[in-house]
């Protein structure tokens, strides 16, 4: 592998400088509602708490303890307490291009690193305080770590992999699926290795891996001590649904990712972006390398048959630097046969293309509009409005996702959080925060029993807004 040159160096830092420029821009936007309760239940309690509670997989602790240190630096600013997401999410871009150009091609890594750059997704969880971006960056990591072991296998090479893994699994469990995607890679490597190499690099894989996991376990044990194995393995976003109901919401899933590993870019871009992925994807030539796309769709099948539960979206943003350069390598095919090939796959090329869907991304406001792990961006300007008129034994009812922000913006301005919760027998006064840019409204709220008119009077609107109104209704 040549040593890149000049202008790819300068590329790089100018595409780095694009991501970091489009991630700050949404660094401070309101709080969202996973976040939100992350650090309510964890990360604004103590230390023991972030390393031993679970009552749900909002914890992904190593995240957790990193946000802890990082928001003690400006409490209740949200950049802040974002900041290990912020610096997991501007390591990605480099490593998307080192991973490119040492798996394809130096055009291929800068045009990948370019799209991951101003993807809606890798900026929305590079400023959410969440541990995806952690586990991204640590896959990329892995698999450069992955490609020097299939060369040399060795010892060093091999704890290395086996603490990334770990590392990794402590921040979320869906983990997983990298490791183990990295871990079918190399024994692929290992069956075509001949001599001692092979079986040294089967070994090795098996030990680390197994290390990874064993660490792991390590890691989580005062969870485990405290709320049983089970917390990390059998909740119900991961317990498994009936077989029909699975196989017929895999291809609304699969179209839904699509959509969402495309964006910003125009409704019209996911099948031209995914016919481009195909044809980067394809090996036109014999290597020494196994194919990724082989190992990823071996290891999620198993781990998906084994489940039979489709997961969250965003559990699989791990393979969106990967999708970025299988788009990268069609581009650079396709672009080749045409006029304008060896300006498309220049370094310049690649900062045009970052620039351009960054701008996209941030003018287009995507990052902000998107409803995902929750959003109600209304949420500090509300706990401002009922600052001066919450009194004790009132109640403020607010839907997920709604109620998560306010909890956040409720402790940062001192306001008591126990009146999100009054049990109403003691409620005197509610206050109702609904969303109508949801379908939210008083009738809606009526309908679905969240408010009985028969116990309270009339609601009186003190606050509209497009993203929210505000009711307050008095106990008759």
């Amino acid at each position: 592998m040549t040593a890149p040159r000049i202008g790819e160096r300068h590329a790089v830092w100018l595409i780095t400088a694009v991501a970091v420029i489009g991630r700050l821009a949404n660094l401070s936007q309101p709080m969202r509602y996973d976040e939100s309760i992350t650090w309510a239940y964890f990360v604004g309690r103590s230390w023991h708490t972030v390393v031993s509670s679970y009552p749900f997989p909002n914890n992904h602790v190593l995240f957790s303890l990193l946000a802890k240190a990082t928001s003690s630096l400006a409490p209740f600013q949200p950049w802040a307490l974002r900041l290990p997401a912020f610096l997991a999410g501007v390591a990605i871009v480099p490593l998307t291009w080192a991973v490119g150009r040492r798996f394809a091609s130096p055009a291929v890594g800068l045009i990948g690193a370019a799209l991951a750059a101003g993807s809606t997704s890798l900026i929305l969880y590079a400023t959410n305080a969440r541990g995806y971006s952690l586990v991204i960056a640590l896959f990329l990591a892995m698999l450069l770590v992955a490609d020097e072991l299939r060369v040399s296998p060795t010892t060093r090479g091999f704890a290395l992999h086996a603490l990334l893994g770990a590392l990794g699994l402590y921040a979320i469990p869906v983990m997983l699926y990298p490791l183990g995607i990295v871990a079918v890679w190399l024994l692929l490597a290992a069956l075509r290795a001949t001599g001692p190499r092979g079986r040294q690099l089967a070994i090795g894989t098996v030990l680390a891996s197994a290390s990874a996991g064993a660490i792991a376990l390590l890691l989580y044990l005062p969870i485990i001590r405290t709320a049983g194995m089970s917390a990390l393995t059998g909740n119900r976003f991961v317990t498994p649904t009936a077989w029909p109901a699975f196989l017929a919401d895999l291809p609304r899933h699969a179209a839904e990712t699509v959509v969402t590993w495309t964006s910003p870019l125009p409704w019209w871009s996911p099948p031209l972006l995914l016919v481009l992925a195909l044809v980067g994807a394809w090996r036109t030539e014999r290597t020494e390398r196994p194919s990724l796309l082989r190992a990823t769709a071996l290891w999620c099948a198993v781990l998906l048959a084994a489940t039979h539960r489709v997961p969250f979206v965003r559990v699989w943003l791990f393979l969106l630097p990967l999708f970025h350069l299988a788009v990268a390598r069609g581009l650079v095919r396709v672009a080749r046969r045409t006029r304008v090939g060896d300006a498309v796959a220049s370094p310049l090329g690649a900062v045009v293309i970052a620039a351009g869907v960054a701008s996209v991304a941030l003018f287009g406001g995507a990052v902000r509009a998107s409803t995902d792990t929750g959003s109600f961006p209304e949420a500090r300007v509300v706990s401002l409005r009922l600052a001066p008129e919450l009194r004790p034994g009132d109640r403020v009812l607010a839907p997920l996702p709604t109620n998560g922000p306010l909890l956040y913006y409720f402790s940062a301005r001192g306001l008591d959080t126990a009146l999100l919760s009054t049990p109403p027998e003691r409620t005197r006064r509610a206050f109702l925060v609904l969303d109508p840019s949801r379908g939210r409204t008083l009738d809606w709220a009526v309908e679905i029993g969240m408010i009985d008119p028969r116990v309270y009077a009339k609601p009186t609107l003190l606050h509209q807004s497009p993203g929210a109104e505000v009711w307050r209704a008095d106990r008759r």
